[in-house]
């Protein structure tokens, strides 16, 4: 196998360097420009607006182009310069080479695995990750398989089967793609991609229009600072870390919002996963027979996140009790 049909492998990056292609010959004036290049700029630009739509489609039969689409996808997301953006399209990236990794063989998944900096040993054992390269992905991952206390744990080494590996580069080639976002990129450089960047634009600002959080008939104006700053953050592309995100579940459902309401909310996290959401949301609205409750505004200044009160916050301790009151008040302070 060659790395190179991962663009962000290093054997992908040697392979950009080797072809003399440097990024002002690209984008040169299209009437002058030989067929390759306009099919490299065709793709970047699919692919950053298959992020922004959810999934970059895979490519042509032609790789070179594939290849060389890659940094300049990276160029159109750097002068665009939007981080709901950037993170879509990681995360676009990373999907993509998943496609492609759950159906590589064992010895081509530890080759790409060491270009992303992790470490796996195979044996007759079976596929053991470092500790530290297990727990760096997993950290992310939401399903309670992952977390390590129900790991096999030995001397340092965790197992993975090859599809539990694939899906931790997948994180790390995230991870990559995502680093270094958005670039330094020169003016007259987005200049000449600047049809490619209206065009990104218009399909972002849809998007954003169509994935509006909408709460309903619930009065959002009395929601206390905790909630807004946790709406705020979803609305922005946000991953929300576990107790933020159950305090943001609890207090919806509690206030009247419906499950489907409240899966809708969560729809622009970048890692959105429809059926692990609405499992997580149906659970903790009491599916499994218990209805949990929003934790108090102590809880929440114990895992940080509170942030910080205004003047009804001194004279409640729970955030259900804060959105009564301004309820009654009509909304105002």
């Amino acid at each position: 196998m060659s790395l190179a049909i991962y663009p962000f492998s290093g054997e992908a990056a040697a392979r950009v360097k080797e072809t003399g292609y440097s990024l002002e010959g690209l984008l040169a004036d299209p009437n002058q420009q030989p067929r390759l290049s306009r099919l490299a700029r065709k793709r970047a630009l699919d692919r950053v607006v298959g992020a922004v739509l959810g999934e970059i489609p895979e490519g042509p039969a032609h790789p070179l182009a594939e290849l060389l689409s890659y940094p300049i996808a990276r160029v159109i997301v750097s002068c665009v310069d939007d981080d709901l953006l950037t993170r879509r399209y990681a995360l676009a990236e990373a999907k993509l080479a998943g496609k492609k990794m759950v159906r590589e063989d064992l010895a081509d998944l530890i080759l790409l695995a060491r270009d992303l900096g992790a470490d796996p040993q195979a044996g007759q054992g079976g596929i053991h990750l470092p500790f530290s390269d297990y727990l760096k992905a997993a950290a992310r991952m939401k399903s309670p398989g992952w977390k390590l206390v129900n790991r096999s744990l030995e001397a340092g080494w965790v197992a993975v089967t090859g599809q539990e590996l694939a899906r931790i580069l997948e994180e790390r080639a995230r991870e990559r793609v995502q680093r270094g976002l958005p670039l330094l990129v020169p003016p007259e450089i987005c200049e000449k991609l600047q049809e490619e960047i209206s065009h990104v634009e218009e399909e972002l600002s849809a998007r954003k229009a169509e994935e509006k959080i909408d709460l309903g008939e619930v009065t959002e104006e009395a929601f206390p600072p905790c909630i807004r700053g946790f709406l705020g953050q979803v609305a922005a592309g946000t991953n929300l870390a576990h107790t933020a995100r159950f305090a943001l579940t609890t207090f919806l459902l509690h206030v009247g919002m419906g499950v489907d309401e409240v899966v809708a909310v969560f729809g622009r996290s970048p890692d959105f996963d429809e059926e692990k959401t609405r499992y997580q949301v149906e659970h903790i609205a009491g599916r499994g027979g218990t209805a949990y409750r929003p934790p108090s505004c102590a809880t929440m200044a114990t895992y940080g996140n509170c942030p910080g009160e205004d003047r009804l916050c001194r004279w409640v301790s729970h955030p259900l009790t804060y959105y009564e009151r301004k309820v009654k008040k009509g909304g105002s302070g």
